[in-house]
């Protein structure tokens, strides 16, 4: 017997008029869908059908042609108008306006929110099929006749003949079963859910809507025991297959009819529905959405009584002789609460419609939330589901805003759950979705149980929830929970991203697309280290028969466990722990078996300070209780220890072979929780993180050759080194005409981010050396003497002066045989008036530094020159000097000697800070070479790109390991639209923020930025900009990648991008298939070639002779004595770029590359009128007009070229033209 309508609105606490605008008394009650904002009226099914024909003919026949797919969806629908329909504005419309920026933050918001709603929105005439398809559904399932009760294996053999199985809850009915199953039409069938209440939002992954339609069954079926032995659960098992066999026997009904298991639970399957593209009234195709049958039962008429379903009550029984269970059967109440789920479809729907009509912005809102909760995997559907939430339901994001708004019921202590104040009505949907970031991010859930204000009275004492669920978020039933099963660490989850959220939208420009539009369900940007685990063949060792039971799985069972276990044996090493997986997907009906997901996915985020402790405290060894169980917990990696401070305490201590792979020892822990606890051997546990540390190491025997048997080069050598020489040079007071005051460096090795460490040259071993060992990289530093009047007022004296100067230190350094090489060199592209001349230094403990002289009388000078109003310049007749050229100097002055050493003290905090961001900075530049690329990108702009990641981290904490900052800055370079603004780098204004905060670029400079970004036309290179650089020019726009170039690194960006989850290995491949030619080179010629991505030893000379006295036959090309960054291989290169700069782009790795890739430049390919000075080697057209010679490209010419300069060093040359 139905309820009638007012009576269910009555229990739910609804005004029975509401009841009646929404429930019929017929059959069926299908509600229309409409994601309806608040200030739009409900359209009825015909003014909808006059609509539709409008639209088809203002083009909507071309939508109607495409599938509507959700957010973003080319076939959203949208309402045209004519400019003449348009309204001139009203005063309420004007003051919509002023308003907006108070309740949206601002127009423009209110306007993005507005086009996101809307995108959510199908198109009104792809609803009228389904509409059509559910009343035949409705007509097939109410002509269904009765079935006599019968032995449910006899019944499930004769559904089986017709090719449809019964998915019977584990244990399976037995033939000593003396219950029967029978089968009588439901007596009421209703659209429940989203759908029915107009607030679908489309799942992700192509999983579209899903509409829910509920069947009532009677409650003749079901005796008051039925509660027990999953006795319920096996008769609607069989309900639910008859259904099945019929719809999809019917042939009024062309759909594909499936079941769907929903975390591989028996218990909790439905039928899924989707359509066929038949071209029928009834094929809903185009709305790509999936209807889903429930079965439900009335809580007035069911024989069940509730009473028995509390938390506390136990509904399963084993056999007694089984001798792990206890005496006294536990409470089940993950088993209890998915018997009460039945109850709930219709009392759902009831309680989130009377939010929706009483709360303005309700419906908005609630789209905004499920949104923001599908980008992140708190979902019930896609890839990548944080576990629990696959069962939870869109209902309860509803619930939590009816709550936010009417407050919360009274808890356990009898005082309000909840801790807070109710919201007002009248807030904007964009203020109630604050709201309820803003609950989720500062109540804990998993502590704190909630329960909805309700007229119903207490079912359950709500000490039950909380004495057996825990976590607790009670309906306003008061029986059901819908948190019931889901792992604390998923809500810690939850509760990270709303805090981040909210900081996204405070702090960061494009929060609402990081808020909104983002998928952020990309594990490499999402969590510091991705674990995959194949769980086939794991097993719990403590798990019983009941527990399984009570979780309806043996999977869920497992997994339940995996979460408390990992954030037990993880502890401070990590802020979170989530599982994550696939959402069940439907199978034939001839399966009666749910298929299990095997593969799972866990994700931590890092404490960059605890993940790498080495040693794991536990108790005392006194604590003999404690004691058993912590070694009960960790195995044979427990032991007893005493440390320094005498204390004898259980212990386990982690083994890694040098510090850098200590970040590694989180995997590790969980490597060996899962083998000991769960059965799942350590090749089932996988990671791409460890593969990493390879490449930003050198080969040990190279190593090896070069420094002799010492330990293992790192920064901290170069800095101690550095040390040293500030003190040997500060030294030198006597022997200087001024006093050298500061050494400051201004090298990437002194601020761990280079590619690999500077590693020291035994120059005692060198001439045994091979030639792929000798390479010398030159640390850069800056020396500064003290104020002095008597620096010349000639720019180009300046340079001698400085020359004079550098001498000097050689010499005294020479003489205090602190050194054992000490030269002056030039540079031999600088002009006379810049900076032109530097110090190579070998020291004693065979690091090289290069030193240059800051003389801060060469700005001002130089800015004097360039002044608009200067007329005249004191500098020698010899040297004509143009403006142009002073600005270039005074471009080269301010990089070298203000902003790289201010650069350089920025980053070196940010390492401080941010201990994982020079991994992350190496990995970019190893990248940018293994592709050939660094070239064209200074090392200051990698560094300035990787600390954007970390300083505007977005929707995320800053990276705490090298790998997930490496995807984070591959998406960066992937979305970036360089040509269109410029990437901002508040690196100095860090400097006092926490480092967990964002930093936000000062608006004043930014503003001044924009305006200098803006006066630039054709700019389609990169621009970098700082607090202290706001027209990037001095690192980016002059120096960094333009044109081609940028748009390459985007193209191979977005390849890596989509091959991360291949291995780093992979991502480091570079194809040679779209260059023009290949130049292959000699590695045995190749200084660098020990530091290439693939080195091969096999491709050099064996590095010792048979014979000791025949080394000397093979002397190295290069001579005997060690020069200072001297790489030949790169020195060619940049000789090609400058011949062939009007011919080719070439393309190098300078960290040993064995290839060169050159593309032609495609204008001068075309074939063109002859002309003298052409700037390139060409040849005659064959068959061009004599009297208009036409000539192209000579390629050959200019590859033989290329041949002849590098005799030698190249191998070969391939045209792939």
């Amino acid at each position: 017997m139905k309820r009638p309508a007012k009576t269910k609105a009555k229990a739910m606490n609804i005004p029975e008029d509401d009841a009646d605008q929404e429930i019929g008394d017929d059959g069926m009650d299908v509600v229309q869908l409409g994601n309806a904002d608040s200030a739009q009226s409900d359209t009825s099914v015909e003014e909808e059908d006059d609509m539709d024909e409008g639209d088809e003919e203002d083009g909507g026949a071309e939508l109607d042609a495409m599938e509507w797919d959700g957010l973003g969806s080319k076939g959203a629908h949208q309402n045209g108008h004519s400019k003449s329909d348009v309204a001139p504005p009203t005063t309420k419309d004007i003051k919509m306006v002023h308003e907006a920026s108070d309740l949206f933050g601002s127009n423009a918001f209110k306007l993005k929110i507005d086009a996101l709603l809307l995108a959510l929105v199908p198109k009104l005439s792809y609803t009228a099929p389904l509409e059509k398809c559910l009343f035949d559904i409705h007509s097939v399932i109410s002509s269904l006749t009765e079935i006599a009760p019968q032995h449910p294996l006899r019944a499930a053999e004769a559904l089986k003949d017709q090719g449809v199985s019964v998915v019977f809850p584990l244990p399976p009915p037995s033939e000593e079963t003396n219950w029967t199953v029978r089968f009588s039409k439901p007596t009421d069938i209703k659209v429940v859910g989203s759908w029915a209440n107009k607030l679908s939002v489309p799942a992700n992954d192509g999983h579209g809507l899903e509409v829910d339609l509920a069947l009532e069954m009677s409650p003749d079926l079901f005796q008051p025991k039925d509660h027990l032995n999953n006795r319920f659960f096996h008769k609607r098992a069989f309900y639910l297959a008859v259904v099945a066999a019929a719809l999809a026997s019917s042939p009024k009904l062309s759909l594909d009819v499936m079941y769907d298991s929903p975390q591989a639970d028996a218990r909790r399957t439905c039928i899924t529905l989707r359509s066929k593209p038949t071209g029928s009234p009834s094929d809903f195709t185009k709305l790509n959405a999936s209807i889903r049958i429930h079965l439900s039962l009335s809580p007035d008429t069911s024989p069940i009584p509730l009473s028995r379903l509390s938390p506390s009550h136990s509904n399963l029984r084993l056999a007694a002789s089984n001798p792990d269970l206890p005496s006294l059967n536990p409470p089940t109440p993950l088993y209890n609460n998915t018997l009460l789920q039945s109850f709930t479809p219709t009392a759902h729907l009831l309680s989130i419609y009377h939010y929706k009509s009483h709360i303005p912005s309700f419906a908005n809102a609630l789209s905004l939330l499920r949104v923001w909760a599908n980008q992140r995997g708190f979902a019930c559907k896609g890839k990548r589901v944080v576990r629990g939430f696959e069962v939870i339901g869109g209902a309860w994001w509803g619930f939590i805003l009816g709550m936010l708004v009417y407050g919360p019921g009274p808890g356990a202590d009898g005082r309000a759950s909840g801790k807070r104040k109710p919201l007002g009505i009248g807030l904007s949907s964009y203020q109630l979705f604050r709201g309820a970031m803003d609950y989720l991010a500062n109540y804990d859930l998993s502590t704190d149980s909630v329960f909805m204000k309700s007229t119903e009275a207490l079912k359950f004492p709500t000490s039950e929830f909380v004495a057996h669920h825990g976590t607790s978020f009670v309906d306003p039933s008061m029986t059901f929970n819908f948190l019931a099963g889901v792992p604390l660490e998923s809500l810690h989850l939850l509760r990270h991203d709303a805090k981040v959220t909210l900081r996204t939208l405070d702090r960061d420009e494009n929060g609402f697309d990081w808020t909104f539009m983002r998928d952020l369900r990309d594990l490499p940007t999402r969590f510091d280290t991705v674990i995959r685990v194949d769980l086939a063949g794991a097993m719990l060792r403590t798990e019983s028969g009941l527990e399984v039971l009570d979780h309806g799985s043996q999977a869920s069972a497992l997994l339940n466990s995996l979460s408390p276990t990992l954030r037990k044996a993880l502890g401070t090493r990590i802020t979170h722990c989530a599982i994550l997986h696939s959402s069940s997907s439907p199978r034939p009906l001839n399966l009666p078996i749910p298929p299990t997901n095997n593969t799972i996915e866990i994700g931590l985020l890092l404490n960059p300070f605890e993940a790498g402790r080495l040693v794991d405290h536990g108790p005392a060894a006194g604590d003999e209780a404690a004691g058993a169980d912590f070694r009960a917990f960790w195995g044979s990696k427990a032991e007893l220890r005493r440390f320094k401070d005498g204390s004898i305490v259980e212990s386990v201590v982690w083994e890694v072979p040098n510090t850098e792979e200590r970040i590694h020892i989180p995997i590790m822990v969980v490597q060996h929780i899962l083998d000991l606890h769960f059965g799942v051997p350590k090749a089932q546990v996988t990671t791409i993180q460890a593969s990493y540390d390879l490449l930003l190491r050198s080969p040990t025997h190279e190593v090896t050759a070069t420094i002799g048997s010492g330990p293992v080069p790192t920064f901290r050598q170069g800095i101690v080194a550095f040390d040293e020489l500030f003190r040997t040079v500060k030294a030198l007071r006597g022997d200087l005409p001024l006093s050298i005051t500061q050494i400051l460096p201004a090298s990437e090795y002194l601020r761990h981010t280079s590619i690999l460490p500077a590693v020291p040259l035994d120059t005692t071993r060198f001439s045994n050396l091979p030639d792929s060992a000798k390479y010398l990289p030159a640390i850069d530093v800056i020396l500064a003497f003290e104020g002095s009047t008597r620096w010349p007022d000639d720019l180009a004296a300046i340079q001698k002066v400085k020359l004079a100067f550098l001498e000097q230190i050689a010499r005294a350094l020479k003489d205090q045989k602190v050194v054992k090489h000490a030269t002056v060199v030039l540079d031999a592209d600088a002009g006379v008036i810049e900076d032109n001349c530097a110090l190579e230094l070998i020291t004693s403990t065979g690091y090289a530094f290069r030193g240059r002289i800051h003389c801060d009388v060469e700005k001002s000078l130089l800015e004097k020159f360039i002044a608009p109003k200067q007329k005249h310049w004191s500098v020698p007749v010899a040297y004509a000097v143009t403006k142009s050229q002073a600005k270039a100097a005074l471009v080269v002055h301010k990089r070298r000697f203000i902003h790289g050493p201010q650069h350089h003290s920025a980053i070196a905090a940010l390492q401080q800070r941010s201990p994982s961001y020079g991994s992350t900075t190496r990995l970019i530049k190893r990248w940018l070479g293994a592709h050939m690329l660094a070239p064209y990108v200074p090392v200051e702009i990698i560094e300035l790109i990787c600390a954007h990641v970390y300083l505007c981290p977005g929707p995320f904490n800053s990276p705490a390991t090298a790998l997930t900052g490496f995807a984070r800055v591959i998406r960066l370079l992937k979305e970036w639209r360089y040509s269109d603004t410029p990437l901002y780098v508040p690196q100095y204004t860090a400097a006092g923020v926490d480092p967990g905060a964002s930093v936000i670029f000062p608006a004043n400079k930014r503003a001044e930025a924009d305006q200098i970004f803006k006066s630039r036309v054709g700019v389609v290179g990169w621009t970098v900009v700082t607090e202290e650089d706001p027209s990037g020019v001095l690192f980016g726009t002059v120096l960094g990648p333009k044109g081609l170039v940028a748009a390459r690194i985007r193209q191979v960006a977005t390849a890596t991008w989509e091959c991360l989850d291949s291995g780093m290995n992979a991502l480091f491949k570079h194809p040679l298939d779209d260059y023009d030619f290949v130049v292959h080179l000699n590695p045995s010629f190749l200084l660098r070639y020990s530091q290439n991505t693939h080195y091969d030893p096999t491709k050099l000379p064996s590095a010792a002779s048979r014979y000791k006295n025949l080394e000397t036959l093979h002397p190295s090309a290069y001579g005997p004595t060690p020069r200072v960054d001297f790489d030949p291989a790169t020195l060619f290169y940049q000789d090609l770029k400058r011949i062939y700069a009007d011919t080719a782009l070439f393309f190098y790795d300078p960290l040993g590359g064995a290839v060169m890739g050159g593309l032609w430049y495609p204008q001068i390919r075309n074939r063109r009128p002859f002309k003298v000075f052409a700037g390139y080697s060409t040849i005659p057209a064959s068959d061009g007009d004599p009297k208009k010679p036409l000539v192209s490209l000579n390629e050959k010419a200019v590859l033989a070229e290329i041949e002849r300069l590098g005799n030698g060093l190249i191998t070969k040359i391939v045209s792939r033209t």
